[in-house]
């Protein structure tokens, strides 16, 4: 070890040095604590060793510097002391010694207590580097996880082209760096537009693999064996197929046992942009929230059995025609199970009024309204869970004239 000896009588120092060295160590010994303070501040040192009466700067001083000073590493101080008295060793400890050697002390006391120094900073050291891989490989996964919330990223909604009769919105807050969520708004052709929300069972980073994959199977493709186009031929949405035949499609894509025991539930929809003709089907998810012009809110339920769980579930379409000015909105249950202290949870009944209060506000200030009262019902900005809400508003065949 690298020792550091300070100690003001010659023959003891010189001694002791001898000695030290005699044992393998690498001395260097200084006559009092303002050498062995410079010394120190110029070279790393695992051990201190230094006797308490010094002229200049004493031990207690010395040893009070070397703890207060900022370098990495721990170095281990032994004081040197004629004094025997209990207070003299609390208030030695109180400065930062490990351990004492009273003088006059034989050669292997000094050696044992120097090798249980010696263990100490073999632990510290080995600690050290234990924690310097913890942290790197901490890095590394906050590198990963970054990047994998990117790719999250990537596949949400793109800035949505002016189409005639609709507009649409979304906000999509992850309750953790990823997202067992995913959302899209996309228009297959110029007279269909397609919505969806998906929960996938837990959190992390398994979820979110699961959500990217589902999401990239929903993606819009030319391949016949896309998920969302017809598998039975034309059924009314040309070559696209109906919410029902997509969601059975992503049952077979997606068992159970091959996603890690993992289950998702999901609306998905297709609107007719000339007809206002909603055709919906929830699998497992709650089901969508129509809001009509002056304000009356409906939500509109159809129940069946999440996605994943059983080999050949039945999934149905539902539809419902919109009149111009109605709104509906996707949601994943993060929000309406979001709890608060003493109040139970949001719920439904009370998004229902948040959306109903927000009518006269554009369609994403009011999806912005219901992030904006969530967070003041939960006191607090971050919520339990994942976090989508899409919103679609049909302005109706009229809306014609404004796009020429």
């Amino acid at each position: 070890m690298r020792i550091l000896l300070a100690e003001d009588e010659r023959l003891t120092r010189r001694s002791l040095q001898r000695q030290l060295e005699s044992w393998g160590h690498d001395v260097a010994a200084a006559e009092d604590g303002a050498r062995a303070w410079d010394l120190y501040t110029q070279e790393p040192f695992d051990v201190v060793i230094s006797d308490w009466e010094m002229p200049n700067v004493d031990g207690l001083e010395l040893m009070r510097r070397v703890r207060d000073h900022d370098r990495p590493g721990y170095v281990y101080l032994i004081m040197l002391t004629a004094r025997a008295d209990k207070d003299d060793l609390v208030k030695g400890m109180d400065t930062g010694a490990d351990d004492f050697v009273t003088k006059p002390f034989e050669k292997n006391e000094l050696r044992v207590r120097l090798r249980a120094g010696e263990r100490v900073i073999q632990l510290e050291r080995a600690l050290a580097e234990q924690n310097r891989s913890l942290e790197s490989a901490n890095k590394r996964m906050k590198s990963d996880l970054d990047a994998a919330a990117r790719v999250q990223q990537s596949i949400l909604p793109d800035q949505m082209a002016d189409l005639p009769f609709v507009t649409s919105a979304w906000r999509y807050q992850p309750c953790d760096e990823l997202a067992g969520d995913a959302l899209n708004v996309l228009a297959l052709d110029e007279r269909l537009l397609c919505a969806y929300v998906l929960d996938v069972s837990g959190h992390g980073v398994p979820a979110a693999l699961l959500s990217v994959a589902i999401a990239r199977g929903l993606q819009l493709t030319d391949d016949p064996s896309s998920l969302i186009n017809s598998s039975r031929g034309d059924c009314g949405f040309g070559r696209f197929g109906t919410p029902a035949d997509v969601a059975m499609r992503l049952n077979e894509r997606f068992p159970f046992e091959a996603n890690g025991n993992r289950f998702f539930t999901m609306i998905y929809s297709l609107l007719d942009l000339e007809t206002g003709r909603l055709t919906f089907c929830c699998a497992g998810h709650p089901g969508p929230i129509r809001v009509t012009r002056n304000g009356e809110t409906e939500a509109m339920e159809s129940p069946a059995l999440m996605i994943g769980v059983e080999p050949d579930p039945h999934y149905e379409n539902t539809s419902v025609e919109l009149c111009p000015g109605d709104r509906v909105y996707f949601y994943s249950d993060g929000i309406i199970e979001q709890g608060a202290a003493d109040a139970g949870l949001f719920g439904k009944d009370r998004l229902c009024r948040t959306l109903a209060a927000a009518r006269g506000r554009t369609l994403q200030e009011s999806i912005d309204s219901v992030v904006a009262d969530l967070s003041k019902w939960a006191d607090r900005n971050s919520f339990d869970d994942d976090l989508s809400l899409v919103g679609i508003e049909w302005r109706g065949p009229d809306d014609r004239a404004a796009h020429g």
